[in-house]
């Protein structure tokens, strides 16, 4: 996620910064962020488009995914500032009124000038889905909440701001025209040119508070001003995010076109020139054709194939057509694109019984698939132990993978490390969901990975140290410390999903930074569906490898086991807990086993080598190659290698127990007098 910054006033533009590198603090000048966010294709945006004034990169234009944290009303009367807190406190009385939404879960702030701001945090709403047409949604949402608010149609509010407009005021003192794709937005504790700056406010200051004192409030920044709820965890409003899917689907063009005249009304979304299929210009060619069959493919019923046949028209009309390879590559895109936007509006994930009736291809898509695959440029990913990687030829997108095991194998400890090797040694981008484990817990195993130990302790102890003594020190060396991870590490905590709800992760991330090229779910007895056990792992499993396909991911799947199987059982296959279909629906399984410590252990009392593990690794649908590992684990760093150990000298169950029991015997007959 990446925002354009402007420090010193808004006509300081096309800077634009992840998330993860702009570091918002009080500041005596005008500083703002832009109000939407930009997906990782930005980049490539501002290297062609440049401002023909000034020679500077811009925004304008930018054709990608956008996104967004809050949904932002922008409350103010110009010259009445009264009227503006006034406006405000009756939208918030009238929200909670019409949603019971309490004023406590929103984020309030005066901008320091001439009016207020009431952000609605997305998860209230279920979570925007990033999207091309994500402003002009949001601008739908905003327009239908207020309609709500205020008990009319949305009609009746088009025409009433219409009418405020006209006499230069807005209806209920809200600008419903910041929705726009290039809309900047100021910071928090910035100084408005005015002098004053922009301060968060809790529901009790702005609710109550005399004007002179929010005023004053705002003549140094507040430093100690924090949310009075924890808004990433609100739970989501039935009622908001039932408008949500409304505006996600809402025809504005035709909205406006019915209501106000194509005269009077702005063009929609879905609305396009006559001039949208004229052959594009020298350095414009991809970019236009992209777009033109994007439009064709959403506004139409038409396959691909005539798709081509069109674009290929349109481009022997330019001055420098394009070769016939790079127009299929252009329309393949578009069609793909195209696709996982119909997937996201829908919020559905194909099932496997949809995909085998909705995704029929002739033979000469799948040979051109087979190409694709053996020419383009490998991404090799590592799975830690070498005999393994060289078994999958370090090629694991397109597979699932099952870690089986009884709780205490160190099964997650596995999985993360791969995570750590593939984002740290490989640059693969990675999304972790960690339904079993706290947020704290999840960071703290990341950052003993990551960061070396200290004197035996582990690095998260260290740094728990440093930030209980200096909270803003210990952000900026984690800041300083994440830059080699960036946007390749995604991360979610929410339990209960389902595979809908993953594919949606999925095409967020890949909308958001551009590629995903693996997953782990952490586990799968906390993953939702409906059903008995045995039916949903079957489901699950078959639908996960499904999305390993579509998606082209590594996707490890971390599996419990039954009560039956101890955790020194070197093959749990036989105890995975559900069904055996999720070694079926596998492409291969790695079963994690504890180390018996011969030393400290008995047949009646069991215990295990903190610094080892057994991995035992089953190529399933690929060589059959079955393979026994032992794996050193470093407790202080949390992390797994090859041991260098032999295995034989650390014996399974059954033969330590044959063992211990051959010795005390032949310690008995020693002892025997007779």
């Amino acid at each position: 996620m990446n925002y354009e910054v402007c420090q010193g006033g808004p006509h300081i533009r096309g800077r634009v910064l992840p998330k993860s590198e702009i570091v918002l603090q009080p500041t005596d000048e005008e500083f703002y962020l832009s109000m939407f966010g930009f997906d990782n294709t930005i980049y490539e945006h501002l290297q062609v488009h440049r401002d023909p004034q000034t020679g500077k990169s811009t925004v304008a234009g930018f054709a990608g995914s956008y996104f967004a944290e809050f949904l932002y009303f922008d409350l103010d009367r110009e010259g009445d500032l009264p009227g503006s807190l006034e406006a405000t406190r009756d939208l918030l009385k009238r929200l909670y009124a019409r949603f019971q939404l309490s004023p406590k879960h929103l984020f309030l702030s005066f901008s320091g000038s001439k009016g207020f701001h009431v952000g609605l945090h997305q998860s209230l709403f279920g979570g925007f889905a990033p999207s091309p047409q994500l402003p002009t949604q949001l601008n739908v949402l905003a327009a239908r909440l207020l309609a709500e608010c205020h008990e009319l149609t949305l009609a009746a509010l088009q025409t009433k701001a219409y009418e405020a407009k006209q006499a230069g005021t807005q209806f209920a003192s809200v600008d419903l025209g910041i929705y726009n794709n290039n809309r900047l937005f100021r910071v928090l504790n910035s100084r408005n040119k005015k002098g004053r700056y922009k301060v968060g406010l809790t529901s009790t200051e702005l609710l109550t508070l005399p004007l002179d004192d929010i005023l004053a409030l705002a003549n140094t920044p507040r430093l100690d001003y924090k949310p009075e709820a924890k808004l990433t965890s609100l739970t989501p409003i039935a009622e908001l995010a039932g408008l949500w899917q409304y505006a996600r689907t809402f025809d504005m063009a035709a909205f406006t076109k019915a209501t106000l005249g194509a005269k009077n009304g702005p063009a929609g979304p879905g609305s396009i020139d006559r001039d949208f299929f004229a052959p594009p210009q020298p350095g414009e060619r991809d970019n236009t054709l992209f777009k033109q069959a994007c439009h064709l493919f959403d506004h139409s019923a038409l396959y691909e194939t005539h798709v081509l046949q069109l674009i290929a028209a349109i481009n022997q009309a330019t001055s420098e057509p394009l070769p016939e390879a790079d127009l299929q590559r252009i329309v393949r895109s578009a069609f793909k694109t195209t696709q996982r936007h119909q997937a996201t509006a829908g919020s559905s994930v194909l099932t496997p019984t949809a995909a085998a009736t909705d995704g029929v291809e002739i033979w000469s898509n799948w040979t051109e698939e087979w190409l694709d695959y053996y020419t383009q440029q490998q991404s090799p990913m590592t799975c830690l132990v070498p005999e393994i990687d060289e078994d999958q030829q370090q090629s694991f997108k397109g597979k699932l993978a099952v870690l089986i095991g009884s709780g205490g194998t160190r099964k997650s400890y596995f999985a993360q490390n791969v995570i750590a090797q593939n984002v740290l040694g490989y640059g693969n981008r990675f999304l972790y969901s960690s339904m079993e484990m706290g947020k704290p817990e999840t960071v703290n195993r990341f950052l003993d990975m990551y960061f070396d130990a200290e004197q035996g302790v582990p690095a998260s102890q260290v740094l728990q140290g440093y930030a209980r003594q200096s909270k803003e020190q210990t952000r900026e060396l984690l800041r300083a410390g994440s830059q080699a991870i960036a946007d390749q590490l995604i991360l979610t905590g929410n339990g209960g999903k389902t595979t809908a709800d993953y594919e949606r992760d999925i095409q967020q991330t890949i909308q958001l930074y551009g590629s995903l090229d693996g997953m782990v779910i952490d586990g799968l007895s906390a993953m939702g569906g409906k059903g008995e056990e045995t039916e949903r792992y079957s489901r699950a499993t078959l639908e996960l490898k499904e999305l390993a396909k579509r998606y082209n991911l590594f996707i490890l799947l971390i599996c419990h086991t039954t009560k039956a199987c101890a955790a020194h059982t070197r093959d749990a296959r036989p105890f995975v807990r559900g069904s055996e279909k999720i070694l079926d629906n596998s492409d291969f399984s790695l079963c994690f086993a504890n180390i018996i410590d011969t030393v400290k252990s008995t047949p009646d009392n069991i215990q295990y080598a903190p610094h080892l593990a057994h991995v035992k690794y089953y190529n399933k649908r690929g060589s059959g190659k079955m393979l026994n590992q032992l794996l050193s684990f470093d407790g202080l760093r949390k992390s797994f290698g090859v041991s260098a150990a032999p295995l034989h000298d650390y014996p399974d169950h059954d033969t330590f127990v044959r063992e211990f029991n051959k010795q005390a015997r032949k310690a008995a007959s020693d002892n025997d007098p007779f």
